[in-house]
């Protein structure tokens, strides 16, 4: 992603420090070493946190910068349990039973909603059973646009893992104090879900 690799390389630090706060509401209750999957990973956020509690990692994302960044912390702090991949997500393929979280979070809404959705099928039928999926993305309050390709309508995210339980579940307006291409504040209109996969 061109314009991604350009806004990493001005801004190593993009993404920030901090993982996604979904995560801090499930890693404690996660197996020792559990496989970690990062759909659109960016710079590395939930990725390196997650390595740094001991789960196994594999984190990818479509910008060469990020990846690139991610292998030189990597080298630095030698996170021996972090692997990551330089792939458009809607190509990779995820191993069937090997994951334990599936983690996509601000990713989604780069694909087309056909993609988008095919995405989700695969996570949804590849995740361990007992194991979760967390996903960020925009809902139809953002209109797509150039580079924001898809969002989901109302209560959509929710049909979508009506099978699942749904441990967590926000739907609606956040605010956005600036960032790059649009640096006054604005608002977002967001989904994030937590949904554990049944063992049936």
């Amino acid at each position: 992603m061109k314009y991604y690799d350009t806004i990493y390389k001005e801004n190593s630090n993009f993404c920030g420090g901090k993982p996604n706060k979904l995560l801090l509401k499930i890693y404690k209750k996660l197996p020792k070493k559990a496989e970690f999957l990062d759909l659109g990973c960016g710079q590395g956020r939930d990725a390196f946190f997650m390595s740094s509690k001991k789960f196994n990692v594999t984190a990818i994302d479509s910008s060469k910068v990020a990846i690139e960044q991610i292998k030189e912390k990597h080298k630095k702090k030698k996170y021996k349990n972090l692997k990551a991949i330089c792939q458009n997500i809607k190509k990779f393929t995820i191993k069937p039973k090997k994951f334990f979280v599936i983690n996509s979070a601000n990713s989604l809404q780069f694909l087309n909603k056909k993609d988008s959705l095919s995405v989700i099928r695969k996570i949804k039928k590849s995740i361990l059973p007992g194991g979760f999926v967390i996903i960020i993305s925009f809902t139809d309050k953002n209109p797509p646009s150039k580079r924001r390709k898809s969002c989901f309508e109302k209560n959509e995210m929710k049909k979508i893992f009506s099978d699942f339980k749904i441990i967590y579940y926000f739907e609606g307006l956040v605010i956005d104090r600036g960032h790059i291409g649009q640096p006054e504040p604005h608002k977002h209109g967001i989904v994030k879900i937590i949904a554990k996969k049944l063992n049936n």
